[in-house]
């Protein structure tokens, strides 16, 4: 039942709503199929060779508009740009406009989605990199992915000369599960891609829920 307090706020089953496309300091949305996401995703991630090498192990060369690699996938559980949230005195004049995004998150099916598993991958923009927005990202993702979306496992894979990368997806809770080795070509040196998953129950540890969802 949705009942409203006498500031007009929304309490019940919906106030777990409310926010759902927060997180602390970020605000998902979809990625528009118009020229001023399009123009993001082109300038800030397809043609990043950062982002390229490091996150897709990406010929780096430079890409066109036309082939987006990253803005269109027709088979993503979720596909979404991540925009900083405008501060609270900010928050009403920009509720009418469109955020501007530091960033991109999406979300596969692993295998066929019967099997309730979901692989991701997080791009940030160069500005605003080393400042924790990758991983809050993908703690939203996995909140998403188990609260929401219904999975029971989410994974991701990082290449061995990532050590960032791979310090994140340790401190967020994944397992390593595995490599391919000398998968990628990097430096004129072959690298290993290491996998890793996280699993519904040590999601649920590391939020301390119990199956029903609620806190132990």
């Amino acid at each position: 039942m949705v009942k409203e307090t006498e500031k007009g706020q929304v309490s019940g089953t919906a106030a777990s709503f409310a926010h759902v496309w927060q997180s602390e300091r970020l605000v998902f949305r979809a990625i528009e199929d118009d020229n001023e996401d399009k123009t993001f995703l082109w300038k800030h991630i397809d043609n990043d060779p950062v982002i390229a090498t490091l996150g897709f192990g990406r010929l780096c060369a430079p890409s066109t508009k036309s082939s987006l690699a990253q803005s269109v996938n027709s088979n993503s559980i979720l596909r979404v740009c991540f925009c900083l949230k405008p501060a609270a005195e900010d928050a009403a004049a920009a509720a009418d406009q469109r955020l501007a995004p530091i960033g991109i998150l999406n979300m596969w099916p692993k295998y066929h989605a019967h099997n309730r598993g979901g692989e991701i991958s997080v791009s940030v923009s160069a500005p605003f990199r080393g400042k924790g927005y990758g991983g809050e990202a993908i703690n939203w993702a996995l909140d998403w992915g188990f609260q929401r979306g219904n999975l029971h496992c989410i994974s991701l894979a990082a290449f061995d000369f990532n050590p960032g990368a791979l310090a994140l997806y340790r401190k967020l809770g994944f397992v390593e599960e595995g490599r391919n080795r000398d998968a990628v070509y990097f430096e004129r040196k072959w690298h290993d891609i290491i996998l890793f998953s996280i699993l519904e129950g040590e999601w649920e540890q590391l939020r301390a829920l119990g199956k029903d969802g609620g806190s132990r």
